[in-house]
């Protein structure tokens, strides 16, 4: 189905719509979803039998389009190549830069925002600067910078890990 984005087109497309299309669409879906199950069942038994025998998919030619899937939950970083080593940066107050967008005070997170902060006639402002009616805003923005810093880390720390796990490198500890 097209993408309907008028109110008109929806209630037109609505009625047009019948239980007979419906069933036809769910008989379809549920052929694909039986095809995909058998398609993963003699999956299943291919990997079960190159195990048997000693060899990897990868050493038969096989490249799974599924396994992609499934690693999609995994870190995107291969355990062969070595990922950077994760530092934690702390942040300090003095150093930060703020911009006021709508009448609210921001972060400036990188500063590769600041130049298109400008061109839009936006002032970017450093921590010393910052208007007294947003001051106590400043600890706010703050506080959420160094939550989001410290998930950053320990997402690295955990991609990290189980590459050092796996080539004897020494471990990390989260924040």
């Amino acid at each position: 189905m097209s993408l309907l984005l008028d109110k008109k087109e929806l209630k037109k497309a609505a009625k047009e719509i019948t239980t007979i299309k419906l069933q036809e669409v769910i008989d379809t879906l549920n052929s694909v979803l039986a095809e995909r199950q058998k398609e993963t069942e003699v999956l299943d038994q291919i990997r079960a039998l190159a195990k048997a025998q000693g060899f990897t998919l990868e050493q038969l030619g096989y490249k799974l389009d599924a396994e992609a899937a499934v690693s999609a939950a995994v870190p995107s970083e291969p355990v062969g190549k070595r990922p950077v080593k994760p530092k934690f940066k702390t942040i300090n107050k003095e150093s930060q830069f703020f911009y006021v967008d709508a009448g609210k005070l921001n972060l400036l997170k990188t500063h590769t925002m600041k130049q298109g902060l400008l061109d839009r006639g936006i002032k970017v402002v450093p921590f010393h600067k910052v208007e007294t009616k947003y001051e106590k805003d400043v600890e706010a923005l703050l506080a959420d910078a160094v939550v989001q810093a410290v998930e950053n880390y320990n997402a690295k720390v955990d991609v990290w890990n189980q590459w050092a796990q796996a080539n004897g490198d020494e471990l990390l500890q989260k924040k």
